[in-house]
């Protein structure tokens, strides 16, 4: 009888493994601070983010029963984030995303890129117009 138990029970270990939710190919890094989680989950989960890879700086981010989540704002760094079943002990899945935003130099010439297209526009509405 015992053995039968066992072995019952061994079967349905599997089940409770394909329970705890899991991230849906997070992304690896992120050029303007900004991601999206997604994570696959039967009910309701806790998302923490942290700094550091020990996690002592981690703050629960979302709480409920949403399957993502949207990240925004991040400066330069690299970041943690971990999912559990909301009320379970233990951590179910960890991702980590490096955060790297496009330099000050490429910002600028995009900058000067969009004036001179829009100086262009600009002169061609007005050379293009009707004449009197």
């Amino acid at each position: 009888m015992r053995s039968l138990l066992l072995s019952s029970l061994l079967l349905l270990l599997p089940l409770v493994a394909l329970a705890e939710p899991r991230f849906d190919d997070p992304p690896s890094d992120t050029r303007d601070g900004g991601l999206t989680l997604q994570w696959n989950a039967e009910g309701p989960v806790e998302l923490e983010q942290a700094s550091g890879p020990d996690f002592d700086d981690a703050r629960v981010i979302y709480r409920g029963g949403d399957t993502s989540s949207v990240i925004s704002g991040l400066p330069d760094g690299e970041y943690r984030f971990r999912l559990r079943a909301e009320g379970a002990d233990d951590w179910a899945d960890e991702a980590r995303v490096e955060v790297a935003h496009h330099s000050l130099t490429r910002a600028f010439g995009f900058f000067v890129l969009g004036g001179v297209v829009f100086l262009v526009l600009i002169v061609a509405i007005l050379r293009g117009r009707p004449r009197d």
